[in-house]
């Protein structure tokens, strides 16, 4: 009797959970692109319950067209009577018959088939690549645009995605960081995660999908490691629980992209975020880090460390949501590999202080998109960096966060170029309408629509002055039979009254649109200041020669055109 309890007692240990464990909790049905959940409650006894590389408690998804996933449960603290819960999150991306197993380190605990119920909305699902560059697709393959800014930390996120449902915007960035989600940190330790934060971001995420926001989450900012002491004193390196005088295995922050125990740790930190996450469509993509390339460690380990968390992240991720890492630019080859590697799914690039910023969006997203050969997003911008007063001081018209967005939505990026200082700029000078008058303008526009092409066009030559062509930027969308256009005056950009330019009227001129199907179009005419159409429709004919001839009606800012087939 000894030896038969000495063995119960020695398996119990090997395991690490009980010889059984009682059925998973889990609805009768399910519903395509919404999220289900699963639960038990059982003093599993793990030595970390967080870490589910370890501890392997999971279910097998066999989903109707034969493909499998494993979905691991986390640990989610105790409940009221001090048993741990456990949870999982899935998201089904088709409808039919689910069938799944529950394991607990490889032994069987319970199996179950659940329904799934084709969904019947328009846009379902979260965010994946496109064939194209200019937009991403829901799973469902509507098209998405993203128009959006930064609220990386909040005390109140509600009152924010109202402001932003408002002005027709649908895409935000959202920091995990010491004094905002401190996910792992000094007050947690390595390897576990605090949980106040981690239900936080549940009802952030909660409140995204009731508002329509996706959100680009940032795991962690470019302080945890950072080269230097940074402007704004942001370098937290000696707080980091990776630091070797907190325990950690680093002697020093270049050691977080080198060490096999730090990557190890950041493995578990990534699964568990999964694990917790994934399911919600609302997450746009996994942000490994805010500016990489300010962190410290060389080029050639930073940029493996990339690919090889990239290519980790996406054999675990059910849900598979798209990948990515930031740079500023300022040291772009920490990055440069990886962003050209199928690991990360897109570039995204952080660019401050641009003397125009319209045409250096511009180029920066077109170029961008020819080098890497894959979406541009610019995840921040503006002006000034060095805080918002200085924005506002600068640039008192706010023209250049006018210009950057206009400048962002005709160019090829699924994601307009994302301002900073939203509360301190954005919000406490109620900048809110600029947003709102771009995306009634954008709501024109059928992106689903075929061909989508985004085009940069010559000026046309002024009516006064037939040998001179007019001085402005023109950027124009195809989008089946439709077509938008901006004007931008050149002499229409923030710092203008530093470098003495003095703003001028555009002189009306005749602009050329080639290869335009003959027929007869609609033009109306849209004044981005104030974001309303001015006058009637004009009619319009496209003969034989294929080319659209606008008459371009003066103007001192910028001017937008939509231009639409008579049926």
């Amino acid at each position: 009797m000894r030896r038969l309890i000495s063995i119960l007692s020695f398996l119990f240990v090997l395991y690490g959970h009980p010889g059984a464990v009682g059925p998973v909790d889990r609805p009768a049905k399910g519903t395509q692109y919404e999220t289900i959940g699963f639960r038990f409650a059982e003093n599993l006894k793990f030595d970390n319950p967080f870490d589910l590389e370890t501890n392997r408690v999971e279910v097998l998804i066999l989903q109707p067209d034969s493909s499998r996933r494993v979905l691991s449960f986390f640990y989610d603290g105790l409940n009221k009577k001090g048993v741990e819960q456990w949870e999982a999150r899935f998201t089904p991306k088709h409808a039919g018959l689910h069938r799944f197993t529950f394991r607990i380190n490889g032994k069987v605990h319970d199996r179950f088939g659940i329904p799934v119920i084709a969904n019947s909305g328009k846009k379902q699902g979260g965010l994946t690549l496109s064939e194209g560059l200019g937009i991403f697709r829901f799973e469902s393959g509507e098209a998405f645009r993203g128009i959006g800014l930064n609220i990386c930390w909040s005390d109140d996120y509600e009152y924010f995605f109202k402001k932003m449902r408002a002005s027709g915007m649908n895409t935000t960035r959202i920091w995990l960081c010491p004094w905002h989600l401190p996910f792992e940190w000094s007050g947690t330790g390595l390897g576990r995660y605090d949980l106040e934060s981690a239900q936080r971001l549940d009802t952030i995420l909660r409140l995204a999908g009731e508002y329509g926001i996706y959100v680009l989450l940032c795991i962690d900012y470019h302080g945890v490691a950072q080269k230097e002491q940074g402007f704004f004193r942001e370098n937290r390196w000696r707080e980091n629980p990776y630091n070797r005088i907190n325990g950690g295995p680093c002697a020093d922050p270049a050691a977080l992209f080198t060490d096999s125990t730090a990557q190890s740790f950041a493995r578990k930190k990534y699964k568990y975020l999964i694990a917790r996450y994934g399911h919600s469509p609302n997450i746009a993509a996994w942000e490994f880090f805010n500016e990489a390339d300010l962190m410290a460690g060389k080029a050639i380990p930073v940029n493996q460390w990339h690919v090889e968390m990239a290519d980790y992240v996406r054999s675990i991720d059910v849900h598979r949501r798209l990948i990515s890492s930031s740079v500023t630019r300022r040291y772009v080859e920490k990055l440069v590999d990886a962003f050209r590697t199928p690991a990360v799914d897109f570039v995204m690039f952080h660019d401050y202080n641009m003397t125009e910023v319209a045409p250096h969006l511009i180029n920066l997203a077109e170029l961008g998109g020819e080098f890497y050969n894959k979406p541009v997003v610019i995840g921040e911008f503006g002006v000034e960096y060095r805080g918002a007063e200085l924005t506002a001081a600068f640039d008192p018209g706010h023209i250049g966060l006018h210009n950057g967005i206009w400048a962002g939505f005709f160019s090829e990026t699924p994601m307009l170029p994302m301002s900073w200082w939203w509360d301190s700029y954005i919000d406490k000078l109620d900048l809110w309408h600029h947003f709102a008058a771009l995306s009634r303008f954008a709501d024109s526009l059928d992106f689903n629509a075929k061909p989508l092409a985004f085009t940069r066009l010559t000026s046309g030559f002024q009516e006064q002055h037939p040998r001179s062509r007019a001085s402005c930027t023109i950027q124009c969308i195809t989008a089946g039979g439709r077509y938008a256009l901006w004007f931008k005056s050149g002499n229409y950009y923030w710092s203008a009254k530093t470098t003495a330019v003095k703003l001028e009227r555009v002189d009306s001129f005749t602009q050329n649109v080639p290869a335009v199907a003959p027929g007869t179009y609609s033009v109306s005419w849209y004044d981005p200041q104030t974001g309303t159409f001015t006058g009637p429709s004009k009619s319009m004919t496209v003969d034989g020669d294929r080319v659209m001839a606008l008459s371009v009606p003066s103007f001192l800012k910028d001017l937008a055109c939509l231009v639409v087939p008579v049926k």
